[in-house]
């Protein structure tokens, strides 16, 4: 069959045209990292940034992209430069900064913060020492109560995967432990895959979840399918032999195999019940440490109106209810008010909780009468996407003490403009390290009004 080309595109102008091959650069300068723990190269090519690579360093990289970089070798090394713990790292996307001790994470976490706020808010930290409180920190392994591992199943091999994806990519590094991952979930790896492979549901298993609560470890199995009889049996028994509470989510709901209570998990001085699949902070012990920053700071106490947004199942409302203060919570998932509201009846604790989506002007709220007010403090805990219309609200309506804690820095920091051009100043700051050997972060901070 004859092959035709348009003028210019025969086959060796195409071989001409190939793409050139990326570059090697050796004996390059680390000067820094950047706000994803990444080494900073800049030369005469421009910036790279280069995963694994640290300040200080003398390191050869290969080009992937405009801007970043392969880590090929390392010359001169940092002496913050530590052996990494798993053997798992160079593969799994769930850790980024285990070659960096511990210290140093911590210390280039608070700059990060430091700088975005500086930037974004014009909040100069430097200039005030004792905004900055000690880093609130636990231990740096094994820490993680929840994690979601990815599965895969191949039908022609009649193998199953299961594991965390790579780093920027869907490919599922299978583990068979995890450095970071509670031992009581370590220990389930290795014989619930081996379960899971064998139940007749494995090609409609999208992810599992598992939770370390206060009693047994739960495993929540999302499923595109109903659950057959065979497959309930097989999973009662390995529930019963190894200790484990298991549930499945359809699209509607999660259920429970057994007909037991709702798991169970500690904040400050009381245990909380939570659906699976309700949020909970990653870290078990940061978790209960930070209400306990919380409770400092605001010192709630009778004759207190506290506001708290995205409030969760109440993980902080009912400390802080407990205190004697009256606490109006809102937060944005209907299942998760319920569940407060069953939390303080529990506790014996009177607390008004409500439905809400916090990122509509409050006037147009199903909540509207309630986030009146007045309230002479707040507390928000908002995801990452941050609280830019709660700030703008709470800048209109003036409380006294703002605490915002949040795992962005980058959309704290810009809510922080809106508090200080409304009149507020950072009065504490404090780094939360939920997230020891990767780049994430959590950040308490407490606003005043001028």
């Amino acid at each position: 069959m004859a092959q035709f080309y348009r003028p210019g595109q025969g086959p060796q102008q195409r071989k001409r045209e190939a793409k050139p091959k990326p570059a090697t650069i050796a004996a390059a300068d680390v000067v820094g990292l950047d706000h994803f723990g990444r080494g900073v190269v800049r030369s005469a090519q421009g910036v790279k940034f280069v995963a694994g690579a640290l300040p200080g360093e003398v390191i050869d990289y290969v080009e992937s992209s405009k801007y970043e970089a392969e880590l090929l070798a390392v010359q001169q090394s940092s002496p913050e430069r530590q052996q990494p713990a798993c053997e798992f790292y160079r593969q799994c996307g769930g850790c980024d900064l285990q070659h960096l001790n511990v210290a140093a994470q911590q210390q280039h976490k608070q700059q990060v913060v430091t700088e975005l706020l500086h930037k974004f808010a014009g909040i100069d930290v430097t200039a005030q020492a004792s905004l900055w409180q000690p880093t609130l920190s636990g231990s740096p392994w094994n820490y993680r109560r929840r994690a979601r591992l990815a599965a895969h199943y191949d039908k022609s091999k009649r193998q199953l995967t299961l594991g965390f994806r790579a780093r920027k990519s869907k490919t599922i590094v299978p583990i068979s432990e995890c450095a970071t991952l509670a031992l009581a979930l370590n220990s389930l790896l290795a014989p619930l895959r081996a379960c899971l492979a064998e139940l007749k549901l494995v090609p409609f298993l999208g992810h599992v979840e598992l939770l370390e609560t206060t009693a047994e470890p739960l495993v929540v199995l999302r499923l595109t399918r109903s659950l057959a009889a065979a497959d309930r049996a097989r999973l009662v028994a390995f529930s019963e032999h190894h200790q484990v509470r298991i549930a499945w989510q359809d699209e509607q709901q999660v259920h429970l195999l057994d007909t037991g209570p709702l798991p169970q998990y500690a904040t400050w001085q009381a245990k909380l019940q939570f659906n699976p699949g309700d949020f909970l902070q990653t870290h078990r012990d940061l978790a209960e440490a930070m209400v306990a920053q919380a409770l400092q700071w605001l010192e709630p106490e009778s004759g207190d109106t506290i506001l708290e947004l995205f409030a969760g199942s109440g993980h902080f409302t009912i400390p802080f209810a407990r205190s004697g203060a009256q606490v109006t919570a809102i937060e944005g998932v209907p299942s998760m008010v319920r569940q407060l509201q069953h939390n303080a009846h529990l506790h014996g604790v009177a607390v008004t909780a409500a439905c809400s989506n916090l990122a509509q002007p409050w006037a147009q709220s199903a909540a509207a009468t309630l986030l009146q007010g007045p309230f002479n403090k707040v507390l928000l805990d908002p995801a990452r996407a941050g609280a830019a219309q709660a700030v703008q609200e709470l800048v209109r309506m003036q409380p006294a003490q703002i605490l915002y804690i949040s795992c962005a820095p980058d959309t704290l920091a810009r809510d922080a403009a809106t508090l200080v051009q409304g009149g507020y100043h950072l009065k504490q700051a404090q780094l939360v390290d939920m997230f020891p050997q990767t780049h994430h972060i959590e950040v308490m901070t407490l606003f005043e009004r001028e």
